[in-house]
């Protein structure tokens, strides 16, 4: 358990408020909050222009006052993003890496697992400040070790983990002490098909290894790897009708270093029908094979559009000596070209990237975005999403004994 804002205190810039720095800048005329709307702040890049990454680049040339360059190797993202009217460009990202971020701010990293590490690191090393939807996913100790100092990098800074990662800074930081933590969150098809109630939402890749990878959860203060299939729960909520089930997932990410709290877990959100299933292919061995999983699953899943996204952020503990829980809870949905995970994803990387040019972020090395908690930080962020139509409330209740 611990106490309230104690725990980010190890971390750069971690509980403290955001008011002293804005008031500074502005006493100094370095900083305006609503600025002109042809003045631009800065260059940002932003590296990958799949669903999420094209969602970024939207939102950074449609809500921000900053000039924003996409790049990606297939021509088909690129036209797509064109077609949204994004300054888009095809280019090898690894290859060319440091031409195309040489004079930029700040770079958004929207690209597939398996390069992202590499990207991050030459991002880095050329000293510019890089937020990254998915390096880091798994908090892994040596990378850390490795970015201590230099140019600021946020991590697995998507919707799960990432916003996920700061509303659970705030509830757990709203109770006097936290004994548990719980993140369930999924986006699914608005309407679910047999035989499999799901569709591809994001890339096939991410999707195979979510039911695979074993997950990191904290029991009792320890890390403990549990199979994902292996525990399949009801999940009950009002945000949506129908009946869920969720499972165990690897999405703690940097939680598991950053906050001290005994317990916590995150739980994916499906329809129900959809675990069991998938649960049969692990079992048969489909799942073992990814070549084979791949193409299993890519033609069983259609590609879907139309979807909605569920999160609930749960900390209990303590207020005043009552037992009490804080929850964060939001239902998004697909709008106009978006699906909702893209929105929640693609969004919320660029305006963490927004906020970080406008000086509301600072910190050097490896900083998760929830060791930057404050409550002005979540109120900003919250009250812009919601400018795109993207909500969250909040409940506090005593529980009864």
């Amino acid at each position: 358990m611990i106490k309230r804002t104690t725990n980010l205190a190890k971390w750069r810039g971690g509980g403290q408020s955001i008011k002293p720095i804005i008031l500074m800048l502005k006493l100094h005329g370095i900083f305006k909050r609503h600025s002109s709307p042809n003045h631009l702040m800065g260059k940002i890049i932003v590296l990958g222009l799949g669903s999420m990454g094209r969602a970024a680049a939207y939102y950074l040339a449609n809500y921000t006052n900053n000039q924003v360059k996409g790049f990606d190797a297939s021509i088909k993202a690129v036209q797509e993003a064109s077609a949204l009217g994004l300054n888009a460009a095809q280019a090898d990202v690894l290859s060319n890496i440091k031409q195309l971020i040489s004079d930029s701010d700040a770079v958004i990293s929207a690209l597939p697992q398996s390069i992202a590490d590499e990207v991050v690191n030459e991002v880095h090393a050329a000293g510019v400040p890089v937020i990254d939807m998915i390096y880091m996913w798994k908090y892994d100790e040596s990378k850390a070790r490795s970015l201590s100092s230099g140019s600021i990098v946020i991590p697995a800074c998507g919707w799960a983990p990432g916003l996920t990662n700061l509303l659970a800074a705030a509830a757990v930081n709203e109770l006097d002490e936290a004994k548990e933590l719980g993140i369930h969150v999924g986006g699914n098809p608005i309407n679910p098909a047999p035989p499999l109630y799901y569709s591809l939402l994001f890339s096939l890749e991410s999707t195979i290894d979510e039911y695979v990878r074993p997950a990191t959860i904290i029991r009792d203060g320890n890390p403990v790897l549990v199979n994902p299939l292996d525990t399949i729960k009801p999940f009950e909520t009002s945000l949506m009708k129908g009946e869920f089930e969720e499972f165990y997932t690897d999405g703690l990410s940097t939680l598991v270093k950053t906050l001290n709290v005994k317990n916590m877990y995150e739980l994916t959100i499906r329809w129900k029908g959809h675990l069991q299933a998938m649960k049969l292919l692990r079992d048969i061995g489909i799942l073992s094979d990814k070549e084979l999983a791949a193409k299993v699953l890519s033609s069983a899943l259609n590609r879907g559009s139309q979807d909605f996204s569920i999160t609930v952020v749960e900390a209990r503990g303590f207020i005043n000596g009552e037992d009490a829980m804080v929850r964060y809870e939001g239902i998004d949905y697909a709008s106009g070209q978006f699906t909702s995970m893209a929105r929640l994803t693609g969004f919320f990387a660029a305006e963490v990237a927004k906020l970080l040019l406008e000086g509301y972020i600072r910190g050097s090395g490896l900083t998760p975005v929830e060791t930057i908690y404050s409550g002005d930080l979540l109120e900003l962020i919250l009250s812009d999403l919601r400018r795109v139509g993207i909500k969250f409330w909040r409940v506090e209740r005593q529980l009864a004994e």
